[in-house]
């Protein structure tokens, strides 16, 4: 292979998102040039363009959320456009935020979406096997055209001490950070908290806000949970600091499809820090962790999850294990560097069976 650069293009895509971010820096690290391209419209100027720098790349790549892009792009692309599209819309849109009746014009626009993007994209790779499962079986694309390539760990790139998160002596810190949104199940982690409400050595601390952070709010007002804090938006800069606090991290636990098909970013981002995580038991998390090694599964329950965060504060051996192995794991197999060779290999398999 001679052409060391990729094309990364979309309409108004954000090339900071983690799951992009990993894999570009992984890129770099393996000797790629990323040529970024982020138009605004669908004209003439933004195809020629498109033409242009398509010409000397490797391929093209259109990241998370571009789906509306890869139509466009396609047309217009020199080379193979790779497609990472993270989501399904229609799972997200109708099945997640319920925006829409199954039957209403949103739903059709979304699995539109979907079906368009996938099939009209060269090869396309998704987050989890289950995953991509969904997507074959919904929209009937063709298991070679598709490779899983994992989320991956965004390694901190600041190498200055964080500084200290404060913290009461003596205090079993659980921590969330997230965007509230349906699949994290935000409530039930409260509904956890209201059970444990006794225990008044152990906080729920929250980091991010989101779609349901009002009725997060209502909920821990109407059952006055005085050992709930909600922290609201951090500086990117300063969430090392905060995740360093947590005794014990907590990944998903929402009642939706997405939920059980997904391995969401904060699982690695918690892992790069080699803390202990509590997340639901579900397919696709069985994919990369196991459980009791590096993870620890339950059920999405708050009586389940009540059990499971007493087992880990009582065993502090157990924590510890658990966070040096998650470590281990994504350290050793889902860095930014393994995550992009995963993606390369995968597409030259793809071109030397096409």
């Amino acid at each position: 292979m001679k052409v060391k650069k990729i094309l990364v293009t979309g309409q108004e895509i954000d090339t900071r998102y983690n799951r992009t971010l990993v894999i570009l820096n992984g890129l770099k690290k393996l000797g790629f040039e990323i040529i970024e391209y982020n138009f605004k419209k669908f004209d003439k100027e933004s195809a020629r363009k498109i033409r242009e720098l398509s010409a000397e790349a490797y391929f093209t790549y259109i990241p998370s959320f571009g789906h509306k892009s890869v139509s466009f792009v396609k047309k217009n692309s020199v080379c193979d456009v790779v497609f990472d599209p993270l989501i399904s819309k229609y799972m997200t849109n109708i099945k997640d935020y319920r925006l829409s009746n199954p039957y209403g014009y949103e739903a059709f626009r979304s699995k539109y979406r979907d079906r368009s993007s996938v099939r009209k994209a060269d090869f396309v790779i998704f987050d989890t096997y289950a995953h991509q499962d969904y997507f074959i079986k919904n929209y009937k694309l063709d298991i070679q055209k598709t490779g899983v390539v994992h989320i991956g760990a965004n390694l901190p790139d600041n190498q200055e001490k964080a500084p200290t998160i404060s913290k009461l002596e003596g205090i079993f810190r659980i921590g969330f950070v997230g965007h509230f949104i349906p699949l994290q199940g935000v409530v039930r982690i409260l509904e956890t908290a209201r059970l444990m409400s006794n225990e008044k050595d152990v906080e729920f601390f929250f980091i991010g806000k989101g779609f349901e952070f009002e009725l997060a709010k209502k909920y821990v007002e109407e059952h006055q949970l005085n050992r709930v804090v909600f922290e609201g938006m951090v500086d990117y800069n300063a969430l090392e600091s905060y995740i360093k606090s947590f005794d014990l991290c907590m990944g998903i636990f929402g009642n939706t499809l997405k939920a059980d098909v997904v391995i969401p970013n904060k699982i690695f981002n918690y892992a790069t820090y080699a803390k202990p995580v509590i997340t639901m038991e579900s397919q696709a998390i069985k994919e990369v962790f196991t459980h009791k090694e590096d993870i620890y599964l339950c059920k999405p329950g708050a009586a389940a999850m009540v059990k499971a965060i007493q087992n880990l504060k009582e065993d502090t051996l157990l924590r510890k294990k658990l966070g040096d192995n998650i470590f281990k794991t994504v350290m050793e197999k889902h860095d930014e560097k393994q995550t992009a060779t995963s993606l390369l290999d995968q597409y030259k398999t793809f071109k030397n069976q096409s």
